[in-house]
């Protein structure tokens, strides 16, 4: 029983979420709402720098004038901050929730794009009566999820050119400003990790088509990552031949932290 209590003790003080191994990617773990009214509750993630997801959300609705609230003027929950939309993007009085699943988006206020580098904490904030009904602290040093941005393709025989290639998330690519000229008639998209001059694992065309790459012309394209690499660390992203090799590629650092895609995130 002793031994029991201080395994426990010691994962607690390591933060170490137990559930997390088995978990899907949320983001970064920012932490529990403090439940002090109405049963607010709810465990908070950094999607990326502008929005939050809220895993098992709880509060019984019957206070008279709450909101999703944040702010940085003090250290804790305070008149002093901004209404965060509901997930409907609306900044209506909030219902009741039981157990729900919550993306929030910050908002666009006088003063710009809110984000997490604005506040130092979350909270269910009851504006009439200036109450607390439970918040979270967003530490200073929170590693937010990013995409990231690799500077272009380059190529000029055959032509492969990209201003830029951007993980917009673990779904999503999008390459900018690209243009192919298919006189390599195999070629395809590639990502992988280890070696940028192997083949990898095919990426489809913005269609979903694995066929070769067609003729392209300073075109913006959207490809879905394959589903086997999502979540896996990625290191380069090119355009392949199986006869000619590596045409052009651009690295990624592997150990960067990736926005989880919405569409990943538990319902």
């Amino acid at each position: 029983m002793v031994v029991t209590m201080l395994i426990w003790g010691l994962i607690s003080l390591l933060g170490v979420n137990l559930a997390s191994a088995s978990a899907p990617y949320k983001g970064s773990y920012i932490g529990r709402l403090s439940t002090l009214e109405h049963d607010v509750t709810g465990d908070v993630y950094a999607v990326n720098n502008i929005t939050l997801f809220i895993e098992g959300f709880t509060y019984d609705g019957e206070a008279p004038d709450a909101f999703f609230f944040a702010g940085n003027k003090d250290e804790v929950p305070s008149t002093r901050g901004f209404i965060i939309p509901d997930e409907k993007g609306r900044k209506d009085v909030l219902g009741p929730y039981n157990r729900k699943n919550l993306v929030l988006k910050f908002p666009i206020t006088k003063k710009g794009q809110r984000s997490l580098n604005d506040v130092q904490w979350f909270s269910v904030w009851c504006r009439k009566f200036a109450i607390d009904f439970g918040h979270v602290r967003i530490a200073r040093d929170l590693v937010k999820p990013a995409p990231q941005v690799a500077v272009g393709l380059e190529n000029n025989k055959p032509l492969v050119k990209a201003s830029t290639v951007t993980i917009l998330d673990t779904d999503t690519i999008k390459i900018d400003d690209f243009s192919f000229d298919p006189t390599v008639q195999d070629a395809i998209f590639v990502m992988g990790s280890g070696n940028a001059r192997a083949s990898g694992s095919q990426v489809p065309d913005e269609r979903g088509s694995t066929q070769p790459l067609t003729k392209y012309n300073r075109d913006s394209l959207l490809l879905d990552i394959p589903r086997e690499l999502r979540g896996q660390p990625i290191q380069y992203f090119g355009v392949w031949s199986p006869t000619k090799g590596m045409l052009s590629s651009v690295t990624f650092d592997p150990n960067a932290l990736i926005p989880p895609s919405l569409n990943s995130l538990p319902k």
